[in-house]
């Protein structure tokens, strides 16, 4: 009768080998995706053997992956630190005995206990130092890893962020000295028996605790902070990033390694389009996106402590070519393209946009998207001055605060009044009735931003200003800071006019008026373009 075995991979000649895939959603917590154990040919007396063996391993491991999974760790209690460590002792004395009576030349033996002794005295000082510096910092580097997996093959999960488990290492260093003295003593030619392995004291779990979902916290962490939808659908695709990384969605099994691993990951990884990610935008982006929900998630108390607090991408020193801000040249080409003619069949909005967009931008400072958004009610008389009202109700303002921006009089003079007075309620530069996808959170953002989108384009493709070190529609808020300087402007109402936040405690007391901005306005010199 015959015998049937799986899970078995055939080689040349004859030999056989197990190998069985771990399930994807526990492949965080296995080393590798699959093991593999040779088995030999089947015909040798031990292959039965050997392949029980071979499936109690993977059985064993992926047990031990599945409580990883669930977050069931056990109580690291005192008698169970105790037996890990007289475990460590006995494993590691009764190698140093096999190896020590191994057959082999005397003079290689020679020359082996002398390196030896050299090699564990070294290890042994700097261990005893560590110890009597108290430096659990470097103890727990050191020791950290191998005390985690020394209980995890003895088939026990620890959690590594309680006391108990740096109470743990501790004593772990305290075994591995114990260890290097009594190996130091047997080269010495005393005779130190191997102590019993000690019997492992009976299982306990800690309660396991609810997972902490990392996608339905983050939804919570948005709405809670009132984070805009444009951010929270970008934020979201990051959030997704680590989760497809990880393999699970239980923000309490996120681990600092995780991270470290992620953040690597997505450096030496090209993206969608094939190119690698520049670490800003993985530090600013990706990982203040986790960041941002952990800590949130944190103060809630649904977390014990924030693992992405401290992670850091090293970002490389950029060379400087020339300033932020447009030069007059650059400034004065787009303002002279504007007032072309435009070619081609282009909507009513967006040649409004290319139109007016530049000129307020000139004059004003504001970010491109704030002045995309503008409707007809926001351009308003307040005591006696014509201001653009940049306000969250139109769409996004980057500090979620209105302000009201005069507008310059060379830009009433060239007609935009007139212009704005002849359109509908709504929206200047884009039309809200397009809308392609229905329930879209963010249709309105996508409208306007895409109105910057494509002004960037038209001053990188049409205008000719090509280089890259100038960003095509942020060059306008450093080209205004510059001439607000140049001209005698206070900071504190260049600030008010372009909604920077104010950076001394002086300048947060106290508002600037209407009336101060337009004067401050007024000082900017004339675009004149022929």
């Amino acid at each position: 009768m015959g015998w049937l075995v799986k899970h078995i991979q055939n080689h040349p000649g004859g030999r056989k080998s197990f190998r069985r895939l771990f399930p994807n959603h526990l492949r965080p917590y296995l080393h590798g995706t699959q093991l593999r154990i040779s088995l030999g040919h089947p015909e040798s007396p031990d292959f039965l053997k050997r392949y029980d063996a071979a499936v109690k391993q993977y059985d064993r491991e992926v047990a031990l992956a599945v409580r990883k999974h669930s977050g069931q760790f056990n109580d690291l209690s005192p008698e169970l630190a105790k037996y890990l460590c007289e475990a460590w002792i006995s494993a590691e004395l009764e190698l140093d005995e096999e190896v020590r009576w191994v057959d082999r030349p005397s003079a290689r033996k020679r020359e082996a206990r002398a390196n030896l002794i050299v090699e564990i005295a070294e290890e042994l000082e700097e261990a005893k130092s560590l110890r009597a510096l108290g430096d659990i910092e470097a103890i727990a580097a050191l020791w950290g890893g191998p005390a985690k997996e020394h209980a995890e093959e003895l088939g026990f999960i620890v959690d590594t962020r309680t006391a108990e488990f740096s109470a743990y290492v501790r004593a772990f260093h305290n075994a591995q000295i114990e260890t290097w003295q009594s190996i130091l003593a047997r080269l010495d030619g005393k005779d130190v028996p191997t102590p019993v392995e000690p019997e492992a004291p009976q299982a306990k779990s800690v309660e396991q605790k609810p997972p902490v979902y990392l996608m339905p916290t983050f939804e919570a962490y948005t709405a809670a902070q009132g984070v805009s939808p444009g951010v929270r659908k970008e934020w979201r695709s990051y959030i997704q990033s680590l989760i497809g990384f990880l393999g699970h969605d239980d923000a309490r099994m996120i681990t600092r390694d995780d991270l470290a691993r992620w953040r690597d990951h997505l450096l030496e990884t090209p993206g969608r389009q094939g190119k690698l990610r520049k670490p800003v935008t993985v530090r600013d982006k990706y990982v203040t996106a986790v960041r941002c929900t952990l800590a949130w998630a944190t103060e809630e108390k649904m977390l014990a402590e924030n693992v992405a607090h401290g992670l850091k991408v090293r970002i490389p020193k950029s060379t400087i070519t020339r300033d932020k801000d447009f030069t007059t040249e650059e400034a004065l080409a787009i303002l002279r393209a504007s007032l072309e003619p435009p070619k081609g069949r282009l909507s009513a909005p967006y040649v409004r946009a290319r139109r007016w967009i530049p000129w307020l931008c000139a004059y004003s400072g504001a970010r491109v998207n704030e002045l995309s958004q503008l409707r007809k009610q926001d351009i308003i008389e307040v005591e006696g001055v014509w201001v653009m009202k940049i306000t969250p109700d139109a769409g996004t303002v980057k500090t979620r605060v209105a302000r009201e921006v005069p507008l310059h009089s060379h830009v009433i003079e060239q007609g935009f009044l007139a212009v704005v007075r002849a359109l509908k309620a709504g929206p200047i530069f884009y039309d809200p009735s397009k809308v392609r996808v229905a329930g879209d959170e963010t249709k309105g953002e996508r409208h306007f931003k895409k109105v910057g989108e494509r002004l960037g384009e038209w001053v990188r493709k049409d205008v000719g200003i090509v280089d890259p070190a100038i960003k095509p529609n942020h060059a306008w808020r450093h080209l205004f800071k510059t001439i607000s300087a140049d001209v005698g402007i206070e900071e504190k109402v260049a600030d008010a006019i372009q909604g920077h936040a104010a950076t001394t405690t002086g300048r947060k007391y106290g508002k600037v008026s209407v009336q101060a901005k337009a004067t401050a306005i007024e000082r900017l010199p004339r675009f004149e373009v022929s």
